[in-house]
Parts: C-alpha cells; sequence; structure tokens
C-alpha cells in the first residue's frame, strides 16, 4: 500500500513528481542517452511504417533526412554505454554532439519545408521529376535517374503541418533538449 502524504495537497505531490522526472531526464546521463536515442528511432519507425506500411513513397529530402537520425541513434547508444559505466563527461560530450546533429536534422527538414512551400528550389539532385529531353543522354537513362517523388509535392500533412514540418519541429526541439542535458550532466558530474 503506497502511504500518502496528506499534509499536502494532491496536485503539489503531482507538480513535484513531474519536476523530479524532469531533473532525471536532464542530469542522469543514461537517461538522457536514452532518450535522444528512443526519440530518433521512434522517428524512422514512423518514417519506415509510412513508407512500407501506408505506401508513401520517401522523395529525396526525405532520405536525407533519415541519415542524420541513424548517426544520432549511434552517437546516443555510445552515450548510453559510457553513463552506465559511470562516465557522465564523455556521455555528456557525446549528447552535446547529438544536439548538433539534431539541429542540423531541424535546418535540413525547414529546408525541405520550403522546397514543399515552393520558397526556393531544391539545391539536390532528383528533387524534380522533370528532365530536359534536348540535354545529352539517352531519355531511358533520364527516366531511370529521376525521382520517383517530387520533393515539393507533399504527400502527408496534419493540421496543415507536412512530414518535414513536424519533423523540423520535433529535432529543433530534441536539440535544444540535448544541449541542456549536456550541459546539465556536466554540471551534475562536476558537483554543481
Amino acid at each position: 500500500m503506497i502511504a500518502h502524504d496528506h499534509s499536502r495537497p494532491q496536485h503539489t505531490i503531482k507538480a513535484m513528481h513531474l519536476k523530479n522526472l524532469i531533473n532525471s531526464a536532464l542530469t542522469r546521463p543514461t537517461l538522457a542517452a536514452a532518450i535522444v536515442t528512443v526519440v530518433p528511432a521512434l522517428l524512422l519507425a514512423a518514417a519506415f511504417v509510412f513508407q512500407y506500411g501506408v505506401g508513401l513513397a520517401p522523395c529525396v529530402l526525405c532520405v536525407y533526412q533519415r541519415w542524420p537520425y541513424a548517426a544520432i541513434i549511434a552517437v546516443g547508444l555510445v552515450a548510453f554505454v559510457l553513463g552506465r559505466r559511470g562516465h557522465a563527461k564523455p556521455a555528456a560530450a557525446l549528447i552535446f554532439l547529438t544536439a548538433l546533429i539534431f539541429i542540423g536534422e531541424s535546418i535540413l527538414a525547414a529546408y525541405h519545408v520550403g522546397v514543399e512551400h515552393r520558397w526556393w528550389a531544391s539545391v539536390f539532385e532528383g528533387c524534380s521529376t522533370g528532365f530536359d529531353i534536348a540535354g545529352g543522354g539517352s531519355i531511358l537513362d533520364k527516366i531511370e535517374s529521376t525521382a520517383a517523388v517530387r520533393c515539393d509535392a507533399v504527400a502527408w500533412s496534419l493540421f496543415g503541418i507536412s512530414m518535414a514540418g513536424y519533423n523540423a519541429l520535433i529535432a529543433f526541439a530534441m536539440g535544444i533538449y540535448a544541449a541542456v542535458a549536456s550541459i546539465m550532466v556536466t554540471r551534475k558530474a562536476n558537483g554543481f
């Protein structure tokens, strides 16, 4: 049976539990590393579900946005192992590295949003299904090398925000979280 502190209101107890949970997520290297590893793993899983389960083929920019998450997962796993072994400062450094990669990912995703809204044309090859028939090479080669999905076409959106838009928002938020967590883990390891 759980003993309750009747001297404090229930909402105060819940607020204290939430504060402790947030503090742990920011100061414990293993928990911070787990968070920065699990979030991109879930995002990649969702991307593959949309691709293979729902049938939404990714464009070139969508595929490029998967690579930073793969890197974050690898770095996050190493940070987790270091944290488990009591090496908080090296784990914090790797968590900070994930923050930089998350921010880079958010910039790439925001760039993709700009392409979707036609604010600018993509500089990446394969983002357009158009090709020049008069140019060199055979038409068959051009058709085979052409992307199946245009980068400026929104395949799915929710509340007017595309997958690239959600990716930009989530990656930016995770970048801020990872940066703050790396600082807090380092401070705790230094005794502050």
